[in-house]
Parts: structure tokens; C-alpha cells; sequence
């Protein structure tokens, strides 16, 4: 539980131009979630609400929510390393990849 606690500490909000970019890489990927990480993920990091938000949003406790959204952030990780491959690696900004197999970004 405090290494998730640790993980919202550190938690910094990106500029405006990056924050539209990176909206823009992954507002697709998040209809490939769970409905229930998609719905932490948009309150927690797009909405920028809080636990305990989330928490009374989805009728469980300020802990469970925590591991909801740790565990809807690694499934969006895996999400962006398959369809973004070795760009999402490496740290490539080009948000236009393609899917695995249909040429690089």
C-alpha cells in the first residue's frame, strides 16, 4: 500500500501541449480497457479527481481504488507496448505508431 501511495506522491501534470498529445495517444487505448480502469483512469489522471473520488464514484473503498488505478496504469502500459512495440520503449513522442507488424513509427 505505500509503494501505491509513493506512486500518487510523485505524480506530475505535464504542460498543456504534452498533456493534449499524450490524450490524443491514448484516448484510444482506453476503450480497450476494462470499463472499470477506463473509468479510474479518466477520473484519476484525465479529470485529475482524486481517490477518494473515485472511490465514491464506484461504491469501494480509497485503497481498493488505489489498486484500481495502479492496476489500470500496468494495463495500460501493456496496451501502449503492443500497440506501439518498440516506440513506447524507447520513448518515441511520434504518436502516430501503427499496430505490431505494419511498419514502424
Amino acid at each position: 500500500m505505500e509503494a501505491w501511495g509513493k506512486e500518487f506522491g510523485a505524480h506530475e501534470t505535464p504542460d498543456e501541449e504534452v498533456k493534449d498529445e499524450i490524450c490524443q495517444c491514448i484516448s484510444g487505448l482506453l476503450e480497450t480497457l476494462k470499463p472499470e480502469y477506463r473509468d479510474a483512469l479518466r477520473t484519476i489522471d484525465i479529470e485529475e479527481g482524486s481517490l477518494n473520488d473515485l472511490a465514491e464514484q464506484a461504491g469501494i473503498t480509497s485503497g481498493n481504488a488505489a489498486v484500481r488505478v495502479h492496476r489500470a496504469r500496468e494495463a495500460l502500459r501493456k496496451q501502449v507496448r503492443v500497440i506501439c512495440g518498440s516506440c513506447a520503449e524507447h520513448g518515441c513522442l511520434d504518436c502516430r505508431c501503427k499496430p505490431p507488424g505494419s511498419g514502424s513509427c
